[in-house]
C-alpha cells in the first residue's frame, strides 16, 4: 500500500471549494479554468489538512487526504521540527477567497478560548456539525489575507475621535454619545456592547431611518465604495430578513473600512473585529475554523461568546506590503508575527526564470498567474511536474526544488516561518 512506500517530494494537491452564499461564482473557477455552469457560489478554496475540508495528494495513481498522510507520516511531510512543535499537524491552512457579497461580522477567538470552549461544548454534548456550536477545533485563527482584486473589509475599531465623528451625525445614535468620553479605556467597548444587546426591535427601529436617508441621497448621488454608507446599503440588501434590520449594520459606523488594492494585505490577530466585504484574496491562517459571528449573516450569532474574545482597541490599521527577504530569496515576505505561517509572493517580469530553493517545513506554492507554457515546472533530482495556474504543490521538509517559469509569473507561497 502507498503508506509503505511513501517518501518526501514534491505533491500535486487536489483542493477543494466550501460553497457559502457569499461566494462569487466566476473568480475561482476562472483562476483554476473549471466549468460552473449552475453559477454555483464559489467561496474558499481550500489547501491543506484541516479536517473540515482537507486537500487530498496524489500518490501511485491515488488521491489521498493530507490529513491522514501527515498522520502516518509526520516527520516526512512537516520535517522533525514543525511536527514537534505543532503536534504532528499541518500547522497552516492557505485559501482562495472570493467575495461577491459582505461576509458576516466576526472574531476569532485566541487559543486558550479555542481549547476551553471546544472543551466545554464537547462536555456539554454539542455535535460538531450543529448549529450553535461555537468552536470547531482547538486552534487560535490569526490570518493574513492578501489582494488579488481590489478588495474591501472593516478591520478594528476607528479612532475614538472619528467614532465619535460619525456617530454625532446619527441623531438616532445620540443615545450613545454620552458613553464615548475621552481617555476611558473602555469607552468604545459600552457603546459597542449597548448596541449588539439592543432587542431586534430596537435594532430596526433605530436603523429604519438612517436606511431611509441613505436610499435618498444615494438615489441623487450613488456612494461610491469608498464609503461606509455604500456598504451599510450593499449589506442590508443582503442580510435584511423579514422586513427586519441586522444589527451588523453598527458596525460600518465603528470599525475601520479598508481597501486593499492587489498586491497589498492585511493581518489579524485573535480579537479584531472585522469582515471581509468584497474582492478576491490569498487568505492563509493557522490551521483552523473557529468564528464568532455578530452579525450579517444568517448564521448562528452568539454575542456573550463574541464580546468575550473581543480586543477593544481603536486606531488606525497596518497596510502590508511584500518586502525582500533577507536571505536573498527570490520571493517576498509579508511580515506578520505569527509561528504558524509566513505568506511570500514571486512576481517575475519580462524574462523566463528559474528558482533553487530547499523546503525549511512543509510548503504549498499556489500559481496565481501562470501562462500556458512548458516552461512552467517544478523540478526535483527524481521528478518534476507541470505547473499550472489555480492548482496547488505540495513540497515536504528538506526537498530541494527548482522552479522554472516562464515570464510573468506570480506565484505564492505558504510556509512555517523559520524561527519558531
Amino acid at each position: 500500500m502507498w503508506v509503505n512506500r511513501f517518501e518526501p517530494g514534491i505533491h500535486s494537491l487536489r483542493s477543494h471549494v466550501q460553497h457559502y452564499d457569499w461566494g462569487d461564482p466566476d473568480a475561482i473557477p476562472a483562476l483554476t479554468a473549471k466549468s460552473n455552469p449552475q453559477k454555483q457560489p464559489w467561496a474558499e478554496m481550500w489547501m491543506g489538512a484541516h479536517p473540515d475540508l482537507p486537500s487530498e495528494i496524489e500518490f501511485d495513481g491515488q488521491w489521498i487526504p493530507l490529513n491522514q498522510v501527515i498522520a502516518k507520516y509526520p516527520q516526512q511531510v512537516l520535517g522533525k521540527r514543525v511536527a514537534q512543535v505543532f503536534h504532528q499537524t499541518l500547522p497552516f491552512l492557505f485559501k482562495v477567497l472570493a467575495a461577491a457579497q459582505p461576509l458576516s461580522i466576526q472574531v476569532h477567538p485566541s487559543k486558550t478560548s479555542a481549547e476551553s470552549g471546544f472543551q466545554k461544548e464537547n462536555e456539554m454534548g454539542i455535535p460538531l456539525n450543529a448549529f450553535h456550536r461555537n468552536y470547531k477545533d482547538t486552534n487560535h485563527k490569526p490570518e493574513i489575507i492578501a489582494a488579488l482584486t481590489p478588495f474591501f473589509g472593516l478591520r478594528g475599531f476607528r479612532p475614538l475621535q472619528e467614532i465619535k465623528v460619525l456617530l454625532n451625525s446619527i441623531p438616532e445614535c445620540h443615545f450613545i454619545l454620552d458613553d464615548l468620553r475621552e481617555g476611558e479605556m473602555n469607552s468604545v467597548q459600552k457603546v459597542y456592547e449597548k448596541l449588539i444587546r439592543l432587542s431586534d426591535v430596537e435594532v430596526h427601529r433605530r436603523l429604519e431611518p438612517i436606511i431611509q436617508r441613505l436610499l435618498e441621497k444615494n438615489s441623487n448621488q450613488a456612494f461610491t465604495k469608498d464609503t461606509p454608507e455604500y456598504w451599510i446599503l450593499r449589506s442590508n440588501q443582503c442580510y435584511s430578513q423579514n422586513g427586519m434590520h441586522d444589527r451588523g449594520l453598527f458596525s460600518f459606523f465603528l470599525l475601520n473600512l479598508v481597501k486593499l488594492l492587489p498586491g497589498q494585505a492585511m493581518y489579524l490577530t485573535a480579537g479584531i473585529l472585522h469582515a471581509y466585504l468584497e474582492g478576491v484574496g490569498i487568505e492563509l491562517m493557522a490551521n483552523s475554523n473557529n468564528v464568532l459571528r455578530g452579525g450579517l449573516t444568517t448564521k448562528h450569532v452568539d454575542v456573550d461568546e463574541l464580546l468575550k474574545n473581543l480586543t477593544f482597541r481603536e486606531g488606525k490599521i497596518d497596510i502590508l506590503c511584500p518586502e525582500p527577504k533577507s536571505n536573498e530569496s527570490s520571493f517576498q515576505v509579508f511580515n506578520t508575527s505569527s509561528t504558524e505561517f509566513e505568506l511570500q509572493k514571486f512576481s517575475s517580469n519580462d524574462a523566463s526564470v528559474e528558482i533553487n530553493q530547499c523546503a525549511n517545513g512543509p510548503e504549498i506554492l499556489l500559481p496565481t498567474s501562470l501562462e500556458i507554457h512548458e516552461t512552467n515546472k517544478i523540478v526535483t533530482e527524481s521528478c518534476q511536474l507541470d505547473l499550472r495556474q489555480g492548482y496547488p504543490i505540495l513540497i515536504c521538509h528538506g526537498v530541494n526544488y527548482s522552479l522554472k517559469l516562464a515570464p510573468e509569473a506570480q506565484v505564492f507561497r505558504a510556509v512555517v516561518p523559520q524561527v519558531l
